[in-house]
């Protein structure tokens, strides 16, 4: 225990002394310098990895340098790029002075320096990495799917996984816990706004606010929004209504298809995405056991190809409701109730409340039978 504890703070003094600096407000500059037999002119490019606001910028490379000058409002993870060369040079921007020097033959290897966030969470990743090495996941991920590897030693794997995954956690929480207020935990608390209470995001999101270099993080909004429509979603709200077309262009409603059923459950997939089209046999089997005993299902696609949508349907033998407004990840119903991965459930009663989100494949026969009384 004592060890586990000295670790923890030196983790927590590693993060703290680069934590001490403050980013600038004014504006970035980024100066690079990429060398390399084989270039010394041409466009570099600065590139976010957003879909809501995507962001990008042209600069010139000349005699192997470059220098990019703005503003972020919203401070993210970046990616450099050479036109015409292989690999890129990813980084968190902030507004802080940074430098960067890159091998074209290496881009992917090169050394950022100055960026306050940037240093934050290039010693988190290092860190990341020794546990990576420590475990030995690399090769273990290699043998994990070699076809003579056996069950017996996928369990093996499978378990020293889950420790590794242990260590890491307590890497990230003791991050944020060092660094509550940092750009990098604001995007971390947004991507994993649901795996903390309600009250305690609430909390951070006063935080966040409070400071001056946070107005219009986009960000901030984006939790702040989770947190509304996460609100909505617990047990015992009103399910949001949805209206959407069938395959054959028919508009079908929610309440249409939850007020014929003791219970129903919206299920959120796509003909693309292969662990949905895996479970959906057993969903199926599912489906045909406990329909008759008031077991509803309304299958919301989030494909873009209406094609392959209906293929899926077809091949995978799925008899209840399907709707689409083939969004893709603009999915309305999707976004109406936080749908950020697939496949994802959620469960309600023929008055339209909702009963429970996130019924895992495991949970779902057991509690489809307490619910339903079926023995």
């Amino acid at each position: 225990m004592k060890k586990k504890m000295k670790k923890l703070l030196f983790i927590a003094a590693v993060f703290g002394i680069v934590a001490c600096a403050a980013p600038k407000t004014d504006g970035y500059t980024i100066e690079g310098t990429v060398t390399g037999d084989s270039l010394t002119t041409g466009k570099v490019y600065l590139t976010n990895f957003s879909r809501t606001e995507a962001i990008k910028d042209t600069a010139d490379l000349v005699d192997g340098k470059f220098v990019f000058e703005g503003k972020v409002v919203t401070p993210e993870t970046y990616a450099i790029s050479i036109d015409g060369k292989k690999g890129r040079i990813q980084l968190f921007l902030d507004n802080s002075q940074i430098k960067i020097e890159a091998s074209v033959e290496e881009l992917g290897k090169a050394v950022v320096t100055g960026g306050v966030t940037n240093d934050l969470v290039v010693a988190l990743k290092k860190q990341k990495d020794e546990v990576v090495a420590k475990f030995g996941l690399d090769s273990l991920m290699k043998e994990y799917y070699k076809k003579e590897t056996t069950e017996e030693r996928k369990k093996e794997i499978s378990t020293i996984y889950d420790s590794y995954q242990k260590e890491v956690k307590v890497l990230d929480s003791t991050f944020l816990a060092t660094n509550p207020n940092s750009f990098y935990s604001l995007t971390q608390f947004n991507q994993n706004v649901e795996d903390y209470p309600i009250p305690d995001m609430e909390a951070k999101i006063a935080g966040f606010k409070a400071l001056p270099e946070f107005t219009g993080n986009r960000f901030l909004t984006e939790l702040e929004a989770a947190i509304v429509t996460l609100k909505g979603l617990e047990p015992g709200m009103q399910a949001p209504e949805f209206t959407l077309n069938d395959p054959s262009g028919n508009p079908v409603s929610l309440s249409s298809i939850y007020s014929q059923n003791k219970i129903t459950m919206i299920d959120f997939w796509a003909g693309w995405c292969g662990p949905c089209r895996n479970f959906n046999p057993t969903l199926t089997g599912i489906y045909k056991q406990f329909n008759k005993a008031g077991f509803g299902i309304i299958g919301v696609s989030l494909d873009k190809d209406a094609e392959l949508w209906n293929k899926a349907i077809k091949e995978d033998k799925l008899t209840w409701t399907q709707v689409s407004d083939l969004q893709y990840w603009d999915c309305a119903p999707a976004k109406l109730y936080h749908v950020r991965y697939i496949p994802q459930n959620i469960f309600i009663d023929q008055s339209g409340k909702i009963v429970k989100r996130k019924v895992s494949e495991e949970e779902m026969v057991p509690f489809l039978k307490e619910y339903l009384g079926v023995k």
